[in-house]
């Protein structure tokens, strides 16, 4: 009996006939489906059969359960119930053959018509559980040999049916001319596995991937009100935590002030950040957008001192240093570059900074930004958008307070509250991994998530470990183009990376990271984590991170981990040294993913 039960919901008269075939004794070998739903029928879409009867060696048998009592007065047929309700109903041995015929028509399509499973002998009848077979004479459309009735279930079912099996069997060829012939045993599991399989679709991670950033996509009502109070407030300046929309917000509100007329500069510190800026306003009229050496090196290059600043520069950039402003840097910038505004009398109405952390710092660029803003820092429209305790990665510069650097400027300030990037897992990771606890508030969870995940991995195995990580993610439906793998030194290092060498993993090229730039087809995208510092990823796989400690490693930790969307994935080297920093954390990790029992501390909370 398939199933092995029959619905509370179920007719008496079905359940009656469930009954029967359960327990007779002669049907051991038969195997039985109760309500075989079909997708097509000749006659339309969509039916039900009530019981289809598989039986070796015999054929596969349709029963159509008609309760109660029954007539047909002029060729129009009505059941009438315990209570005396009349119902017209279609014709119950028209509906059988109709389900016969659809049932066959279906295993021919499936198995083709040559196979053993299509020539299976089919056969149908109607069953009155609850009277006897209408009187003589009977309707054209109603054989007596396919009726099975109340005298017939009060005796045995399976001798019922077997009388209804050779009435078929007659009306056909005889086997040994290739006519219809039972199911043998093999045909029985086979046809079974067609007509009612056991079926699990499991929700795939990227199923999982795919609703988290369409919840994350829509702007929060926060978001909005702030793009309102912009619009109402001179010079503004918003901080918030990685993940609360302070690029999306900076896009959007020098959008909407060039629809306005005015001519908007857009300036972030990160240069593949700038690049994508750039690339979402090419075409548009009024928005200058990118990083700030890029911004002020394009406005050196168009000034009379052109020869005089590239000279300078390719000093500067073939330079054997780590610091580069120790060279000046962003003094020659900020000098050429507003050479070039005041000579191009290229002001703009309005200036938006992202990442300000690593921006304003600086004297050089506060003095380039005021001559390039109509009226000054002091007297123009400006909105600043940084996170000033927590991703100021610029080496060897200390983190600026952002009131002391704004001082001498009258602007309103703003604390961003809404974590709208990424998921709650991800962001309480990010919070016990890094010690960074933020005041944002997070995902409210009603997406189903994907916890962070981390792995070890022994000796020079990180190699084998992110392939395994990778096939892994494509197995369950991620495109490789939605993995970005981030690792805090460039992964051809040979001092400081386990991937130096490595030019393919699980079959597909390591790319470098660029936004906006296509990559091939199935390359998996790779950058250090300052260089992706204000991009996003669905999916991040972290590398080359187990010897990580210090102030800046921790804020370069908290800028990866804050990267991934969706999905987190940390892969770090087994070692006595790495195992003692990383897992009490992960415990920690565990611990808040937990949910806390009735009752417990949590639930108040």
């Amino acid at each position: 009996m398939i199933p092995r039960w029959i619905h509370d919901d179920a007719p008496a008269s079905e359940r009656r006939v469930f009954e029967k075939l359960e327990r007779d004794p002669a049907a051991g070998n038969w195997t039985v489906l109760h309500s075989l739903g079909l997708a097509r029928r000749r006659t339309g879409p969509y039916g039900e059969i009530d019981f289809v009867v598989i039986i070796p060696g015999e054929g596969i048998f349709c029963l159509e359960v008609k309760g109660g009592g029954v007539s047909c007065e002029e060729g129009v047929w009505r059941t009438r119930n315990r209570h005396g309700a009349v119902t017209q109903i279609k014709s119950p041995f028209m509906q059988a053959r109709d389900n016969m015929f659809a049932l066959r028509d279906s295993i021919r399509k499936h198995f083709g018509k040559p196979a053993a499973e299509s020539r299976c002998l089919t056969g149908c009848a109607v069953v009155f559980p609850d009277v006897a077979c209408p009187p003589l004479p009977l309707p054209p459309e109603v054989d007596r040999a396919q009726v099975i009735d109340c005298h017939d279930l009060s005796k045995s079912i399976s001798d019922a049916i077997a009388r209804c099996a050779r009435h078929a069997g007659r009306n056909h060829r005889p086997r040994d001319r290739g006519g219809p012939a039972g199911p043998a045993p093999g045909n029985v599991k086979s046809i079974l596995g067609f007509l009612r399989p056991d079926l699990e679709v499991v929700v795939t991670p990227q199923v999982r991937i795919g609703r988290i950033v369409e919840k994350q996509v829509r702007l929060t009502e926060e978001q909005l009100n702030k793009l309102d109070e912009l619009e109402e407030n001179d010079r503004c300046l918003l901080t918030g935590a990685a993940g609360t929309g302070k690029t999306m917000l900076a896009m959007e509100y020098a959008r909407r002030e060039a629809g306005k007329g005015a001519r908007v500069l857009l300036i972030c510190f990160n240069k593949l950040l700038g690049d994508w800026i750039r690339r979402q306003f090419d075409g548009r009229a009024g928005i200058t957008a990118g990083n700030w050496h890029g911004v002020a090196r394009d406005f050196a290059r168009r000034s009379s001192f052109k020869d005089e600043f590239e000279k300078k520069d390719n000093a500067i950039w073939n330079a054997d240093v780590d610091d580069r402003n120790k060279l000046g840097l962003d003094e020659t910038y900020a000098e050429y570059g507003q050479y070039g505004l005041e000579e191009r009398d290229a002001q703009f109405d309005v200036l938006v900074v992202d990442e300000a952390q690593d921006v304003l710092w600086s004297p050089h660029v506060r003095g380039f930004l005021d001559a390039a803003l109509r009226g000054g820092l002091a007297g123009g429209r400006w909105a600043v958008f940084g996170d000033f305790n927590r991703q100021a990665i610029r080496p060897n510069v200390e983190p600026v307070d952002p009131g002391a650097v704004l001082s001498d400027y009258q602007f309103t300030w703003w604390e961003l509250s809404w974590n709208c990037r990424n998921s709650r897992s991800i962001a309480e990771a990010t919070e016990v991994v890094t010690g960074v606890e933020s005041r944002v508030r997070k995902s409210d969870g009603t997406v189903p998530e994907l916890e962070v995940e981390h792995h070890y991995y022994r000796k020079s195995g990180l190699a084998k470990l992110l392939t395994r990580t990778v096939e892994h993610l494509t197995a369950g439906g991620t495109p490789v183009e939605d993995v970005v793998v981030l690792s805090p030194c460039r992964i051809d290092d040979p001092q400081k990376s386990g991937l130096a060498g490595i030019e393919r993993i699980a079959g597909h090229p390591l790319v470098r990271a660029e936004p906006g730039i296509e990559s091939e087809p199935g390359a998996i995208r790779v950058s250090t984590i300052s260089r992706f510092k204000g991009l996003e990823s669905n999916v991040v796989v972290m590398v080359n991170v187990d010897a990580m400690d210090g102030a800046r490693n921790e804020s370069l930790l908290y800028v990866g981990m804050t990267r991934a969307r969706a999905l987190l994935v940390l892969l770090i080297a087994d070692t006595t040294q790495a195992r003692g920093v990383w897992e009490p954390r992960f415990q920690e990790m565990a611990r808040r993913a937990t949910p806390p029992a009735a009752g417990g501390p949590g639930e108040a909370a």
